[in-house]
C-alpha cells in the first residue's frame, strides 16, 4: 500500500476514519478547498482509491464523484464509474439520467431511464421537463401520460413549454388535461400557481380562446388566487386579443400601477380593433412612455396601415431622446417598405448603425426586405453580404432578391453553400429559375429534390414545376407531375388548379383549360387572370372579353394583370373603341395606374389599326422610357400601312437605342421594298452584313 498510494496526500487521505462533506466536494476540482486544491491531484486520481477500499465512505465518494462529473460534463468518465460501481441506487441513477439530460444526450438518458430498476418523482420529473427544454415535446408528453404519480411542476412545465414553442393549442389541451387530474386524483387541492395560469392565458390570447381564458379568469376569482402583475398582464392581453375590450380596459383600471406590458397590450389590441383614436389616448395619459410603448404605437400605426404617422411617432419618439431598439426598427422598416420610401430605408439604416443593431438578424432581414421592396435589390445584397451570421429565412429571402435582380448565379451559389435547405429553398430556387427563362434548370433542381428523401413536396412545388413545363410547352412531363399532386392529394388545390390552367393553355389545349376553370372553386382574382390570359394570348380575343364581363358580374375585382389580358385580347382581335375604353377605366374607375405592360398593349393596337400619330403620342406622354419593341411595334405597322416617312425615323429611334437591334433593319429594308425603292432596301441589307447584325432566326419547341 505503502508504494501504490505513494502521494502524501492520498496517505493522508487513508488515515481519516471518515471524510467530512467539505473534502469530499473538493474531490471534483480545484479551487473549492478541497483535495484538488493546491495539491495537482486531479479528481479521477481517486478512482482506483475508491474502488480498492471496502469501507462504506467509499461508496459516499463514489456517489458524490458521479455527481461531479455529471455536472462538469465528464459524461464518458462519469459513464465508466457508473458502470463500475457494485451498489447502486436512485441517487446514482438519477444522478447518471440528469447528466446525459444536461449535456444534450438525449438518447442515453431515456436508454438508461428506461432500464432503471425503480424511478422515483425525481426521475420522471428529470427525463420529462429535460425533454420539454430540448424541444422534444411529443416524446415528454407521452412520458407524462405513462408517469404513475404525476405532480404540479411536470404538468406546468410541459404547459409553459408548448405555449413557448408556438403550439398554444396544445398547450391548453394539456391545461384542460391537468384540470381534470387535479379534480379526478387530487380532489381539486393541488396548487395552481400563477405561473401556469398566466402562462395558460398566454395561450388562449395566441389561440383566439376568449372563452377558455373566461373560464380561466373564473378559476382565479374562485381560488382567490392572488393577481400578480404577470397575472394581470395576462389577462388584460388576453381580453385585448380576444376582442372584449371592456373587460380588458377593466382590469387594466383595477390595477394600481400598471406595467407597460399591460399598457401595451391594450394598445396593440385596440390598434387590432381598429380604435386608434383610443389607443392614442392611453398613450398620452403616459408621462414618460419607454420604449415599449413607443414601439407597441409604431406597430399598431403600421398593422393599420397608416404607415404616415407611422414613421412621424418614430420622429416624434427620436425627438423626444428616446433610443430605439430592435423592434423599433423592424416596425419603422416596414412602414418605409410599404411607403416604397427609399430615403425613409436609408436613414433608418443609418440610425441602425449608429445603435450598433444592424448584426441583429431580426433588423438586418427586415431592412433587407426593403430596400428589396423599394426597388433597390442591390443595396439588399449589399447589407446581406456585410452580415456575420444567417439563417435559412434570410438565406431563402436573399434567394428570391438575386432572382428579381436577374442575379441567377449569385442565386444559385447562395443555394449550393446553404448547409440546411429548408423546403422553402428548393422552391424558391425553382420558382426564380423558371420566372427568370430558366425552365429547364428549374426541372432538373425538381429531379434533384425528388430524389431525396428529406421534403415532402407541397403544392408550392408542384405549381412551380408545372409553370415550368408550361414555359417549354411539355405536356407530357406535365401530366406526370400533376399525377403526382394527385398521389400527394393536393390535386385540387387552387394553386395547384390554377398552375394546370396556364399549363393547358401554354400548351394550346384552351378548351381543357375551361374546363378545369369552371369546375374549381374561384376564392380571388388570380384563377381569372390565369384564364382569361390563357385565351389572350391564344387569340380567343372575344372570349376573353367575354370572361371579363364574367368576372365583373361575379363581384371579383380585377386587378393590373387582368388588364393586361383585356388589351391583349384587344390587339389581337382589333378592337380598338374596347381597347380604349378599358385602358382609360383601369385608371378612373379601378385606381389602377397603367404599367409600361399596359401601354404597349395601347401602343400595338394603335400601331395594327394604323393610327400611327396616336401610337407616338401615347408614347411621349407615357411616364416611362419607351424601349426598342415598342417603337418596334410602330415600325410594323408603318410596315403594313405603307407610311415610309415615319418609318424611317422610327427605324432610326430604334438603331439608337439598340444599335444591333436587327428587327429594325429588316423592317426598314421592307418599307423601302414595299414602295419599290429596291436601291435603298439593298442599301440596308448591305450596311447590316458590314455590321455584321445578323437576322434572329425563327425557332419552335417540339416536346419529342
Amino acid at each position: 500500500m505503502e508504494r501504490a498510494f505513494a502521494h502524501p496526500v492520498l496517505k493522508l487521505v487513508l488515515a481519516i476514519p471518515r471524510l467530512d462533506e467539505h473534502l469530499l466536494r473538493g474531490v471534483g476540482g480545484r479551487g473549492r478547498g478541497g483535495l484538488g486544491a493546491g495539491s495537482g491531484l486531479a479528481g479521477r486520481d481517486l478512482v482506483p482509491f475508491i474502488f480498492s477500499s471496502s469501507f462504506q465512505e467509499v461508496h459516499t465518494i463514489a456517489r458524490e464523484k458521479l455527481q461531479v462529473r455529471g455536472k462538469c460534463g465528464q459524461i464518458t468518465d462519469a459513464q465508466i464509474l457508473f458502470d463500475e460501481m457494485s451498489q447502486r441506487n436512485c441517487f446514482t441513477w438519477n444522478t447518471m439520467i440528469e447528466g446525459y439530460m444536461k449535456w444534450g444526450k438525449i438518447n442515453n438518458s431515456l436508454d438508461l431511464f428506461r432500464s432503471m430498476p425503480s424511478k422515483n418523482e425525481f426521475s420522471w420529473n428529470v427525463v420529462i421537463l429535460g425533454l420539454v427544454k430540448a424541444e422534444e415535446l411529443s416524446v415528454a408528453r407521452r412520458l407524462l401520460h405513462e408517469m404513475p404519480s404525476k405532480n404540479e411542476k411536470v404538468w406546468n412545465g410541459l404547459i409553459h413549454g408548448y405555449a413557448k414553442r408556438g403550439f398554444p393549442g396544445m398547450a391548453l389541451c394539456l391545461f384542460k388535461e391537468f384540470i381534470n387530474w387535479d379534480f379526478n386524483e387530487m380532489g381539486g387541492a393541488s396548487h395552481i400557481d400563477s405561473f401556469v395560469l398566466a402562462t395558460s392565458l398566454g395561450a388562449c390570447a395566441d389561440a383566439r380562446g376568449l372563452d377558455l381564458g373566461k373560464q380561466i379568469h373564473a378559476r382565479i376569482i374562485v381560488d382567490e388566487v392572488e393577481v400578480d402583475s404577470v397575472l394581470a398582464s395576462s389577462l388584460v392581453n388576453m381580453y385585448g386579443k380576444g376582442g372584449d375590450l371592456d373587460s380588458a380596459s377593466y382590469i387594466l383600471s383595477r390595477m394600481q400601477n400598471p406595467d407597460n406590458f399591460s399598457l401595451s397590450a391594450l394598445i396593440s389590441a385596440y390598434s387590432n380593433c381598429g380604435r386608434m383614436d383610443d389607443a392614442r389616448k392611453i398613450f398620452n395619459i403616459i408621462t414618460d412612455p419607454c420604449i415599449v410603448l413607443w414601439n407597441s404605437m409604431i406597430a399598431a400605426h403600421v398593422a393599420c396601415d397608416k404607415v404616415s404617422e407611422a414613421l412621424l411617432l418614430f420622429e416624434e419618439m427620436h425627438r423626444e431622446g428616446v433610443i430605439g431598439d430592435s423592434s423599433t426598427l423592424s416596425s419603422v422598416l416596414n412602414a418605409s417598405a410599404s411607403a416604397h420610401g427609399v430615403k425613409n430605408c436609408l436613414q433608418v439604416h443609418a440610425y441602425g448603425s449608429k445603435l450598433g443593431l444592424l448584426d441583429d438578424l431580426i433588423v438586418a432581414s427586415a431592412l433587407i426586405d426593403t430596400y428589396a421592396k423599394c426597388g433597390c435589390p442591390n443595396e439588399a445584397a449589399k447589407v446581406f453580404n456585410e452580415l456575420k451570421i444567417h439563417d435559412t429565412v434570410l438565406l431563402n429571402s436573399m434567394i428570391t432578391i438575386y432572382f428579381n435582380c436577374n442575379r441567377i448565379e449569385d442565386a444559385r451559389r447562395l443555394f449550393e453553400s446553404m448547409p440546411c435547405k429548408s423546403l422553402i429553398s428548393w422552391n424558391s430556387m425553382i420558382i426564380g429559375l423558371n420566372q427568370n427563362g430558366c425552365p429547364v434548370e428549374a426541372l432538373d433542381l425538381f429531379y434533384r429534390m425528388n430524389r431525396m428523401m428529406d421534403f415532402r413536396m407541397d403544392k408550392f412545388s408542384f405549381s412551380s414545376v408545372i409553370s415550368a413545363c408550361a414555359s417549354i410547352a411539355s405536356f407530357e412531363l406535365g401530366e406526370q407531375i400533376f399525377a403526382r399532386a394527385v398521389i400527394a392529394g393536393i390535386d385540387c388545390d387552387q394553386i395547384i388548379s390554377t398552375s394546370l390552367i396556364d399549363f393547358y393553355c401554354k400548351c394550346g389545349f384552351v378548351t381543357d383549360a375551361r374546363k378545369l376553370f369552371d369546375q374549381m372553386m374561384k376564392s380571388d382574382e388570380v384563377s381569372w387572370n390565369s384564364m382569361l390570359m390563357g385565351y389572350a394570348t391564344n387569340g380567343y380575343g372575344n372570349e376573353a372579353l367575354n370572361l371579363f364581363h364574367e368576372m365583373r358580374s361575379a363581384g371579383v375585382s380585377p386587378t393590373n394583370i387582368t388588364f393586361i389580358g383585356v388589351l391583349s385580347a384587344c390587339d389581337h382581335c382589333g378592337l380598338l373603341e374596347e381597347g380604349k375604353r378599358w385602358f382609360y377605366s383601369m385608371n378612373y374607375d379601378y385606381h389602377i395606374d397603367p404599367g409600361i405592360e399596359h401601354y404597349s398593349c395601347m401602343v400595338d393596337l394603335y400601331a395594327r389599326a394604323g393610327c400611327l400619330e396616336e401610337a407616338v403620342n401615347l408614347i411621349e406622354k407615357m411616364p416611362f422610357e419607351a424601349d426598342s419593341s415598342m417603337w418596334l411595334s410602330i415600325l410594323r405597322g408603318c410596315v403594313a400601312h405603307g407610311n415610309k416617312i415615319l418609318g424611317e425615323l422610327v427605324a432610326q429611334r430604334i438603331i439608337e437605342l439598340d444599335p444591333e437591334n436587327s428587327g429594325a433593319f429588316v423592317q426598314l429594308s421592307n418599307i423601302f421594298a414595299t414602295s419599290e425603292d429596291w436601291e435603298r432596301s439593298a442599301l440596308v441589307r448591305r450596311l447590316m452584313t458590314e455590321k455584321k447584325i445578323h437576322k434572329s432566326s425563327g425557332r419552335s419547341w417540339s416536346d419529342m
